[in-house]
Formats: C-alpha cells, structure tokens, sequence
C-alpha cells in the first residue's frame, strides 16, 4: 500500500505535530558531487556506501515497529547522503522490492536531490513510480543565488521534470547570508515558474543584526506581493503558526521526530536519532541512538539562558546543529535570535493585513478568528521589545 502525499489548500495551517508517520532514513552514500557553501556535511567519503541487502533487513525491522508500535500507522523511507542519485541502484531495487512485497502498512519512499545527476532514464522510471517514490529538488532560488551556494550547476538542473512529476512538492530553497538579498527575486522567480517553495535560513552561518535588516525587507517585499496576489501560495517564512509568541515558556519544545519518530541508519546499519549525528556530519563525535537517552526530554533540549523568551518555541533549534557547533544538545544559536524576530514580525504584519483585507468582504470563520488573534497577539509582544537590546550579537 503506497501513501500517496496531498496538496494544502490553505494558507494557515493549525498549530500541530503528524505524528502518526515512522520515518526511516538510510544514508546510502557518504559521498557527493557538489561542495555547496553552507553544507554541513564535513567528512564525506564516497567509498562509504549502504548495501543493498543491510537495507532491506534495516526495512523489515522499521516495518515491525510501526506494525507493533500504535503511535505509527505508515511508514516513510528516505534514501539519504551525501547526495543519494549516486545510489541510483539501490534506490530503484528498494522502491520495485517494496511495490511488489505485501508489507501490510502503507508506506511512502523519498529523496531529497541536488538534481544535477539525474539521467533521461532515471527520469522515465522515477515518472512510472512517482506514486510510490517522490523526488524532492534543493534549489536555491534564481540562477545568481543558485551559483553563489552550489555553483554553477542552475544550467544543469531540469526543475520543469520534478514540478511537474511531483506537482505538490515544489523545491527546497536554502537561504545563505551571502544569497539572502536574492530572497525576493528567487521566490518571484518561482511563483512566476508555477514552482512551489519551502525556504530556510542556512544553518551555522554568521547572522547578524545586519543581515536581520536584509531578511526583513525582504520579506515585506514578499508580504506585499502575495496581499496583491492571492492566486499565489505565500511562502513558509510568512505563514508559520504564531500561537507561541510572547508567552513567556520555560521549556524548550522539540520541533522534530529525532530519536523518537524517526531513526537514521548509517551505511553499516548503527542507529541515531537523526542524520545530524552521524560520523558523516559529526565525524568521531558521532553519537548513536543509545548514547543518549533525552530524546523526548525538554528538560535537556532546553538552554538555561533562552528559558522565558517569548520566542522560545518559535526559534526553530535544531539539536543536531547544536552538538555540531556548540558540543551541546541544548546549546542554541544565538546569531538567530534577530534573524527569527524579523521573520515572527513579518508574518505577524503578513497575517495582520491578510485577515483585515477578507474582513472587508466576508465573515472569518473560526480557525481564521483564532490565526488573526494570535498575530495580535504576536504584534503585541514583538512592537514591546528592542531587537538590538532584546538580542545584541
């Protein structure tokens, strides 16, 4: 039983977790064919490679925890590196393996591409089993910005291939500090493309109070656009739920299935709880699942020095960049801090605007009244306080 992905429809969704997926990473290759600015990805090494067979069985044994486990009801394999086409092999024998085993659990395969390897050939077989294997595209916006982060590969990639054959899936967009002023350009250039996105800051880069300024502007630029252009989805950065901003939390809440929903195993089959800590990324500090036991514990994913921000739960953290950078689970970054509340401000003034133009015309529905009062809200608590006091570099 394959699972086959849907479209949202709407562009504020509710403030919740899909927990009901395992997800099951393999990291099939160490090795790459790009050496992109913000890669974290320190010790890659393309002799390191998954067997087919050791997949097979990590497979069966994920298939009996979901079918024993009542937390999950499907199961999700992500073929993983490095980039993961240059396992092209595995990856067809595994998805034909899983379409003609009775499994009993609905499932769904997955890899995330840099795009420039893929052949006419893969291209016919990845379009006869696109309901069962979705291709994911990483590509940083206009050309300029795509060659600034990966190089000059933006001649090479077919994007018309992956948004058409996996329509609902778009692109992965990655925002580096040196492609950051491309923000609006890339997002106009996808919208006028039929492209979707979903955007992200790079990781471990050096943000500043600057630079907060920059993805502030340039996020207003987007907020209008899409107010003068509801037929166009508005981008992740404009429409994430605000529901936690301002309340003072103590606890950090952890935005992902690392270590718990999810398990990434490494080509010789050892477990971690994600991707981030294996040796690929981590190197000899590389900390398998068992090495720790805080999984599900906020006590230990919290920095002491963030407890009662009101933006605690809306600074995306990431545990496993934590320990690359910091040694420390806990430890967040704070060249985020501007960087998250240019963006809570901007979404907040997008959500504000958005549901005060519908009102000129109809009656908001219920969820719609519970998103307009949390950009209040937000509003409220974010024009309280001093960015360059509230977070100094």
């Amino acid at each position: 039983m394959n699972l086959a992905a849907s479209e949202p429809v709407y562009p504020f969704s509710s403030c919740h977790e899909y927990f009901e997926r395992r997800t099951c990473m393999l990291l099939i290759t160490h090795g790459c064919n790009l050496n992109c600015t913000y890669c974290y990805e320190k010790f890659k090494n393309g002799s390191k490679k998954m067997d087919i067979s050791l997949a097979k069985k990590i497979i069966h044994e994920e298939i009996e925890i979901v079918k024993n486990d009542k937390r999950f009801k499907e199961l999700e394999i992500d073929f993983m590196g490095g980039e993961p086409l240059l396992r092209f092999d595995l990856i067809k024998e595994i998805v034909e393996w899983m379409e003609t085993s009775n499994h009993n659990i609905p499932f769904i395969c997955f890899a995330s591409t840099n795009g420039t390897l893929i052949s006419e050939e893969m291209k016919t077989w990845f379009r006869n089993h696109r309901k069962t294997m979705v291709l994911g595209i990483s590509y940083d916006g206009i050309e300029n910005a795509q060659n600034i982060n990966r190089g000059e590969q933006a001649k090479n990639i077919d994007l018309d291939f992956f948004c058409k054959t996996w329509p609902f899936q778009g692109f992965k967009m990655t925002i580096s500090k040196n492609s950051l002023h491309h923000l609006y350009d890339s997002f106009f250039f996808a919208h006028k493309n039929g492209y979707k996105v979903i955007a992200s800051l790079a990781q471990g880069e050096e943000w500043n109070n600057a630079d907060a300024k920059i993805f502030y502007e340039q996020l207003c630029l987007l907020k209008n656009y899409y107010l003068e252009n509801p037929e166009h989805h508005p981008c992740n950065f404009l429409t994430r739920p605000l529901t936690f901003i301002g309340s003072p939390k103590i606890l950090q809440s952890k935005f992902c299935g690392s270590g718990t929903y999810m398990a990434t195993y490494d080509t010789d089959g050892s477990m971690y709880g994600c991707h981030m800590f294996t040796p690929l990324v981590l190197g000899n500090r590389a900390m398998k699942h068992q090495d720790f036991n805080g999984w599900e514990d906020e006590q230990q994913m919290t920095d002491n020095d963030c407890r009662g921000c009101g933006l605690l739960n809306w600074c995306p953290t990431c545990i496993g960049f934590n320990m690359l950078d910091r040694n420390s689970i806990n430890k967040r970054d704070r060249r985020w801090c501007a960087m998250n509340a240019a963006e809570a401000m901007a979404a907040c003034q997008y959500q504000l605007e958005y549901f005060l133009k519908e009102i000129n015309y109809r009656t908001l529905n219920d969820h719609e009244i519970f998103v307009l009062n949390d950009a209040l809200n937000a509003y409220r608590y974010l024009s309280s306080i001093d960015i360059q006091k509230e977070f100094p570099q």
